[in-house]
């Protein structure tokens, strides 16, 4: 902010290339404080003139100051307008100040009355002297009221431009010799022309100015960035340019009294608005709407009369209302609204991607290049052409004929009637009242649409799909798939290997046939179990549990925690990834654990003696029987039940736990943790490898003199120094003296077989303080 003899800073403004902005260019611009342009906002101060302001002695070659006089408060008011329409499309912010002995605003606004009376007013351009951006009026601008339209008006407008950096179109400056071209120098395209004969002014900068000024601060991209409705009175005339920097946009003409014609292009003019007189061939005019470039405006609104509505690259809504309206559109997916037999629809764009649509409340047919069309209103028919056509009906009776094409058919209200000959065609019923039951019975594969409630499939159509109502979907003698959606669905199969797809706890299912060649199979995203006839079940989704029946049934997992209980026959349980439970009954049953992952851990829960195959951790014994289980190679946790169960963990480090009943519990290899449970169980040792010392030896952790618990090594070679197989020898807690001795001391024992005087082997048993040869089988 200045000080009443000081001045602000410019810099040098560049040429854009463009010789219709560049011929307004005087090549400087304000630089504001944050010295950079287009990407910061450029905050200036303006200020009016008081009787007590303060001027540099030597401010210009007029020194305007010392026949200044005060601007009345309507030119005050319509000079601080007038600033707004240069802020709302430039990315400038105008702020007023006061003015004191020690400051001023950038840009200073008084009256002089020495200037010429063919003189209405002077701008400076931004400039690093004391005068740069200050406008002084003449007496002749004095309108009392100087509103938008008024040639004072535009006067503020004028010189603001001067003081902001722009020069007349037809001049040259110091640093710019470009000028305008003189078809295009008037004020309906730059309000820097002189060239102005109409008897209504322009209300806003136009379509040159704003080029020009964004060249030099940047946009206001904050302008009108929401759904704007621009549109004006009935009698309103109209000399503006929109500037709108986002949202979804309109204008609106359904107010007019005349026919419009609306140009959605950017950098083009409209016909609307109260007409004004061009005084220059004394002829009405009313073409002086203009859209910005860059401005996007997206949809036009017609009037009541013949009018002419044109789009351009954006997806248009064109609306002529009433009247026989012409709508033109470009690219984009462009929407015609058509209310009379007459109109015209014209969609000149070929591009496939494109989809274009017609709301009519007339029956109505598309023309070339429209894709849909929406019948509104009391309109009954819809025709369409070559190209795959979506046609919408409403509550009318409607016929849809979609002609060529893969078309859509969309009814309302009303029992409608679809014809399916195509397994591209769609039908969709769009009535949701709930006494209507409509249904699809068709000899193609077909999958139901909205508010459509049951299908039969007849001939060979192999497939049905429901959608989220409670739908009933019967099947044929081919082998169908049967997927009712969302809902409480009943499929009914009948011959042929069917599919069933559920996702509801309360789906029905029923297979009709029981022909022993047939293999049905359910896919079902919930927890569900196998009812008659029904062979396989696959779980997808979050499903989690699956049962089988009395059949030979195929039960696959996914990716979820499983539980898969094949029930009585000879099943194969098939998991994924996830922690997985499998429950077996039979010797034929067969477990395919097909995931790799370390950091699962499946289980087989089993009622008969069973060996854990590839990729399974974990065996539990369930009943009270006597079963035996065994390991594999990784580590492994095995529970007995009630029964005298034998445990064999095989190679890993497992962990084994008999349970209830007598039981022998062999580790194998690895580290192993043996529980024997309740009763008198034995633990065996077969092998030097399956031992180990340290920590890689085995622990019992609950050895019980008192249950009649036994450590077995009888089938170890208690001497390798001999070729006989030795026993073992136990002598308490005294020092080894030779190979096949057995001591135990501090809850460790320890065993020689090599007769070094050192433990070859420890078995680590816990909470055992005492241990006699009666303990073991050596």
């Amino acid at each position: 902010m200045p000080t009443p003899v000081g001045y602000s800073f410019s810099s040098s403004a560049t040429l854009t290339g463009n010789a219709q902005v560049d011929s307004l260019l005087v090549g400087t611009y304000w630089m504001g404080n944050t010295w950079s342009t287009g990407t910061f906002t450029t905050p200036l101060t303006y200020s009016f003139m008081t009787e007590t302001s303060r001027f540099a002695s030597i401010y210009s070659s007029e020194n305007e100051y010392e026949a200044g006089y005060v601007l009345t408060s309507a030119q005050q008011s319509g000079i601080t307008s007038a600033l707004s329409m240069w802020s709302s499309v430039a990315n400038i912010k105008f702020t007023q100040v006061s003015e004191s002995t020690t400051t001023v605003g950038d840009l200073r606004f008084g009256g002089y009355l020495n200037m010429d009376s063919d003189t209405a007013a002077w701008g400076y351009f931004p400039a690093d002297t004391p005068s740069g951006g200050d406008v002084w009026l003449g007496p002749v601008t004095n309108n009392p009221t100087p509103d938008k339209g008024t040639y004072d008006y535009l006067v503020f407008m004028h010189e603001i431009g001067h003081a902001l950096g722009l020069k007349h179109p037809f001049s040259q400056s110091l640093s710019n010799a470009t000028v305008l071209a003189s078809q295009f120098d008037d004020v309906s395209n730059t309000i820097m022309s002189y060239n102005t004969s109409y008897s209504y002014e322009p209300t806003t900068p136009m379509l040159l100015d704003i080029a020009a000024i964004q060249s030099l601060y940047g946009a206001n991209t904050q302008w009108q960035t929401g759904n704007n409705t621009y549109s004006w009175g009935a009698s309103q005339s109209v000399f503006e340019t929109i500037w709108d920097a986002g949202g979804t946009d309109t204008i609106d003409a359904s107010n007019q009294s005349a026919a419009v014609r609306i140009n959605l292009n950017e950098g083009q003019f409209s016909k609307i608005g109260q007409a004004f007189m061009d005084l220059s061939t004394q002829t009405a005019f009313n073409e002086g709407l203009a859209i910005a470039y860059g401005a996007k405006i997206e949809n036009a609104v017609g009037s009541a009369n013949d009018d002419t509505l044109i789009g351009n690259a954006l997806e248009n809504v064109l609306n002529g209302l009433a009247g026989k309206d012409v709508m033109t559109g470009g690219a984009g997916n462009d929407i015609y609204v058509v209310d009379n037999i007459a109109d015209i629809a014209s969609e000149t764009s070929t591009l496939a991607s494109e989809i274009d649509t017609v709301l009519s409340s007339v029956s109505w047919s598309l023309g070339a290049n429209l894709e849909n069309l929406t019948l509104t209103g009391s309109a009954q028919d819809a025709g369409g052409n070559y190209l795959n056509n979506v046609l919408t009906g409403n509550a009318s009776n409607n016929v849809l004929d979609g002609g060529s094409g893969i078309d859509t058919l969309i009814g309302g209200t009303g029992n409608d009637i679809y014809v399916v000959d195509n397994l591209k065609d769609i039908i969709s019923e769009t009535s949701s009242l709930a006494g209507e039951v409509d249904t699809i019975i068709t000899s193609v594969s077909w999958s139901l649409g909205a508010n459509l409630e049951n299908l039969t499939l007849t001939g060979s159509a192999q497939d049905a799909g429901g959608n989220y109502l409670n739908n009933v979907l019967t099947g044929n003698a081919s082998n169908n798939v049967l997927d009712g959606g969302s809902g409480i669905d009943t499929l009914i199969g009948g011959t042929g290997n069917d599919i069933y797809v559920v996702d509801n706890l309360k789906d029905i299912i029923s297979e009709t046939s029981s022909l022993a060649g047939e293999v049905d199979t359910i896919i079902s995203s919930v927890s569900w179990s196998l009812g008659a006839n029904l062979e396989n079940l696959t779980l997808t989704g979050s499903a989690q549990d699956a049962g089988g029946n009395y059949l030979n049934n195929v039960l696959t997992g996914n990716a979820g925690n499983n539980v898969l209980d094949g029930g009585s026959g000879n099943d194969t349980l098939i998991g994924g990834t996830g922690n997985d439970i499998y429950v077996v009954d039979n010797l034929n049953d067969v477990i395919r654990e097909t995931s790799t992952s370390a950091s699962e851990l499946d289980t087989v829960i089993s009622s008969i003696s069973w060996s854990l195959g590839a990729n399974l951790e974990n065996l539990t014994l369930a009943g009270s029987a006597q079963v035996d289980g065994g390991g594999n190679f990784l580590n492994n946790v095995m529970t007995g039940n009630a029964g005298n169960n034998v445990l064999a963990g095989g190679a890993g480090n497992d962990r084994l736990d008999g349970g209830a009943g007598n039981d022998i519990l062999v580790g194998g290899t690895g580290t192993d943790m043996l529980i024997g449970g309740t009763g008198a169980d034995r633990f065996v040792f077969s092998a030097l490898n399956e031992l180990g010392k340290g920590g890689t030896g085995d622990t019992i952790f609950d050895f019980s003199s008192l249950q009649g618990d036994k450590i077995d090594l009888s089938r170890l070679d208690a001497n390798f120094q001999t070729s006989l197989i030795d026993k073992f020898s136990f002598i308490n807690s005294d020092d080894f003296t030779s190979a096949g001795q057995l001591r135990f001391v501090d809850h460790v024992l320890y065993g020689n077989v090599n007769g070094d005087l050192g433990a070859d082997f420890e078995i680590q048993l816990v909470g055992v303080n005492t241990l006699s040869a009666n303990d073991l089988v050596a």
